[in-house]
């Protein structure tokens, strides 16, 4: 006989099932909610009353609302005049939501807050940043406004007492009053701020007593002409400054003193004079500088590198080389880099960056790792090679050598032969293969069978795959093998 449930013990069963959840202990309810994406979480106060509250009491919120303007047609006024202020209204919502949730809970440590591209109400911002000032608040993101607003944020930045990790990227005017205080501070992230003044920048560093890492990324120097990062305790320092960051009509000094910065990355347009002051602890360095105005350019980047001759790695991207390119009867001013045991030259870009580039290997006495891209190879079009003088790192400490991009031609392939036999401490040569060469077999065993009569016992040669390759940039294949150069091996070392 069948065995027959009734409707009342079946909705029983079904509440207990349904019931499981919510009557778990509630520190595994919140373990459970902070693994959702905050927006889930919140959503789950519409299950039962006991959930109402319960995802207040997180500790971590991200909330992020990126801004639909892009799937708007403009062909429709009416409807994207609403929409637009529809989204207004909901951005602004969201504002009063974090608000409300910073008033009512004790437990807030860490919040990033994104409303990307999108016009709000500076002084709930304002209002939002004094409650964040409260909590126990150890990280926080705050990416708001729209290029367009000209709101003074805010109206009274407040002392943060516990936070570590400030990210900021405001779309505002940004005026930073007296008596700003983060005492724990250890990272600080600033992007696409505009300053009011130099004395807020100023205010914002001298603020930060115990900072170690600093990343600045497109801020304008509208109304800045000179910013000095004397921190004492700075270990990291990230500059980003595109062309579109300065106006060309006066220059912007920017000087970097620190005494105990280890790294420093720095990727800027040179209208921006990058000044670096008693760097002597400085070990790894990556400067990317652009030229808009070749003479200034060089002179800045002889000023920049000058000031960095006790680093111990460098990656120098090709731009630099071309902005020193244009003063070549000044690069006797460049320093010795007597502790550089690492360089590595990126990009691709005219060949005349070669010269430059054998002019720092000659003031690189110990470097032992070297990697370079295919475009150095080129500069071989006389009988010495211009090498007539040889690196004495080449003879005395390199390593390890690495070339990208190779298309196994002659002259590659005399390059190397010289380095081999000019080089007699090299333990490993790197070539990453072009995928021209990687698909024409005979062509790269031919390549490895000369290099291998000679090299030394001691000295390993690898052959790889590109992971970058600049088909552009060899002019000796016609169309029917470039057809062929996208055919690649399965493995990665051929």
């Amino acid at each position: 006989m069948a065995c027959t449930i009734s409707t009342d013990a079946y909705k029983i069963q079904k509440h207990n099932v349904d019931d499981i959840i919510s009557n778990l202990p509630e520190g595994v309810l919140l373990h459970i909610l902070s693994l959702l994406p905050t927006k889930d979480a919140v959503r789950t106060s519409i299950l039962a009353k006991k959930w109402k509250q319960l995802w207040t009491y997180l500790s971590a919120f991200d909330f992020n609302f990126r801004h639909p303007r892009y799937d708007l047609d403009p062909r429709n006024q009416n409807n994207t005049e609403n929409s637009l202020l529809d989204q207004k209204n909901k951005e602004n919502s969201l504002l009063d939501l974090v608000g409300r949730l910073l008033q009512k809970s004790n437990r807030v440590e860490r919040l990033c807050v994104q409303i990307f591209r999108s016009v709000i109400d500076a002084d709930k911002v304002s209002s939002l940043i004094s409650s964040v000032a409260k909590h126990k608040m150890q990280y926080l993101k705050l990416s708001l406004g729209h290029p367009n607003d000209k709101f003074v944020l805010p109206h009274s930045f407040p002392a943060f007492e516990s936070l570590n990790e400030l990210h900021l990227n405001l779309k505002f005017t940004l005026h930073i009053p007296n008596g700003i205080h983060f005492p724990k501070l250890k990272n600080l992230v600033v992007s696409d701020v505009t300053f009011a003044n130099e004395k807020s920048v100023q205010r914002l560093f001298s603020g930060c007593p115990v900072l170690q890492e600093l990343s600045l990324y497109d801020w304008s120097w509208e109304n800045i002409m000179q910013i000095s990062v004397a921190i004492s305790t700075l270990r990291k320092l990230t500059v980003h400054f595109d062309f579109d960051c300065v106006d060309y009509d006066h220059g912007c000094t920017f000087k970097i003193d620190a005494a105990n910065l280890i790294s420093l990355i720095c990727s800027c347009d040179p209208t921006i004079e990058c000044i670096p002051v008693n760097l002597t602890s400085i070990v790894d360095a990556d400067i990317n500088l652009f030229p808009p105005d070749e003479v200034f350019a060089s002179q800045c980047a002889i000023e920049l590198l000058s000031g960095l001759s006790n680093v111990k790695s460098l990656k120098l991207a090709n731009d630099t080389l071309e902005c020193l390119y244009h003063t070549k009867d000044t690069l006797h001013l460049l320093p010795s880099f007597d502790n550089l045991t690492h360089l590595n030259v990126y990009s691709w870009s005219p060949e005349n960056t070669n010269e430059v580039l054998m002019h720092i290997l000659r003031k690189t006495p110990k470097l032992e790792v070297l990697e370079i891209p295919r475009v150095v190879l080129n500069y071989l079009d006389s009988e010495d090679l211009i090498l007539n003088s040889v690196p004495c790192c080449f003879k005395s400490s390199l390593s390890r050598l690495s070339f990208l991009n190779f298309y196994g031609n002659e002259y590659e392939i005399q390059f190397v032969t010289f380095i081999l036999k000019n080089a007699p401490y090299l333990e490993e040569i790197n070539i990453h293969c072009s995928r021209r060469l990687s698909a024409d077999m005979e062509k790269l065993d031919d390549a490895r069978n000369q290099l291998e009569d000679v090299c030394l016992e001691s000295c390993a040669i690898k052959f790889c795959s590109s992971y970058y390759d600049d088909e552009s940039s060899d002019d000796e294949f016609g169309e029917d093998e470039a057809a062929n150069s996208e055919v690649l091996p399965a493995a990665d070392t051929l």
